[in-house]
């Protein structure tokens, strides 16, 4: 009996289970002439420009990093699928991440977050996304280029279709005007480009001559 016919044995013999298979379960048939199932995933649904950078950086599936914030943050909100719930279905404008593997809460049996706990992970890949935006962006913009240019190549390095470069560009000016509207000024303080790049001068600051209060 070859491996697929195997396969499809144990399907039959646990067919009111394949939707939980078909849905939660990457299932690779053959490698080496063995079977190998991947892990167990969920869906969260996040922008296209975030689903492609997160894809381009961590894979399809996505696989956080093993200490990462993001995965201490689903495995704290991890629980068992409640009976009344059906999994999920894999679709196109989903994003399937990999369950982190933990004694504390196995994947087999503790796979669901709520909506809540769906809206906390999405806010810690935000988070990641406007870190390493910013981290990259700002020794970038200490180059004679354009920020429209520059975000654009950012965007393109990024696996983000030039059709979001927009948003992205978007997203790192209202980053850097918060900033800049309270006098923290994190970019060039002196250059001006012709793309919206804002002219800061930074005035030198005196020492305090006040006398210590008593």
């Amino acid at each position: 009996m070859s491996y697929l016919e195997i396969y499809f044995l144990l399907l039959e013999q646990i067919n009111d289970k394949f939707i939980y298979l078909k849905s939660n379960i990457y299932i690779i048939f053959v490698i080496d002439n063995q079977f190998i199932m991947s892990h167990i995933v969920f869906y969260i649904k996040l922008e296209p420009y975030l689903k492609q950078w997160l894809h381009n950086s961590l894979g399809n599936p996505v696989v956080f990093p093993p200490q990462s914030n993001e995965n201490a943050v689903i495995r704290r909100f991890l629980r068992k699928r409640p009976p009344e719930v059906q999994p999920e279905m894999a679709e196109d404008e989903l994003t399937a991440i990999v369950i982190p593997d933990s004694k504390a809460k196995p994947p087999q049996y503790y796979n669901y977050l709520g909506k809540k706990a769906k809206a906390a992970v999405k806010e810690t890949i935000e988070d990641l996304f406007r870190a390493n935006l910013w981290n990259e962006m700002s020794d970038l913009t200490k180059r004679d280029c354009g920020l429209n240019k520059t975000i654009a190549a950012w965007c393109e390095m990024h696996g983000i279709d030039d059709d979001y470069s927009e948003t992205v560009r978007q997203k790192y000016y209202r980053m850097r005007t918060s900033y800049s509207r309270r006098g923290i000024f994190l970019g060039s303080l002196t250059r001006k480009h012709s793309d919206e790049l804002a002219v800061f001068v930074q005035t030198q600051t005196t020492p305090n001559t006040h006398n210590p209060i008593r």
